[in-house]
């Protein structure tokens, strides 16, 4: 094979991997220390898609609890309500914030104390298939 022909192949199969994986950015992630170790935590982050095409994520579990799941706050009156959203979608070259009072991970029933030492690795589960892992520190509140 000539070297045009290698380096075409070559880069056929980068493009190829990069399609089919869905790598998103993520910068400041963190979970807040939840004020009882029996409680659920609550995680933020920005969530980054460089991608030319928005990423769904569909799924997310954490390594240190039974459950994890992404809810949105609202207003009902004078209560803050969170509902569960089913998937988050980031925008093609854009940014998702799960922030405190807007959107949030919450990981539930944690298998043991969260500490402000603590490494909780996530996984985010994409509509294609895919999966991305992150890990995030444990803090008292956003710094």
């Amino acid at each position: 094979m000539n070297d045009y022909k290698k380096v075409g192949a070559s880069l056929f199969l980068s493009l190829v991997a990069s399609h089919c994986a869905a790598q998103v950015q993520v910068e400041n992630a963190w979970i807040q220390l939840a004020l009882s170790p029996n409680t659920d935590h609550a995680a933020y982050m920005t969530i980054n898609n460089p991608q030319l095409r928005s990423q769904t994520v569909v799924g997310v579990s954490a390594d240190c609890c039974n459950d994890a799941i992404i809810q949105k706050r609202r207003r009902e009156g004078d209560k803050v309500v969170l509902d569960r959203l089913d998937y988050l979608v980031i925008p093609s070259q854009g940014m998702l914030q799960l922030a405190p009072n807007e959107a949030q991970l919450t990981l539930i029933e944690p298998k043991e104390e969260l500490t402000i030492e603590s490494r909780v690795k996530v996984t985010f589960s994409f509509s294609d298939g895919s999966t991305q892992e992150i890990e995030l520190g444990v803090k008292q509140s956003q710094e």
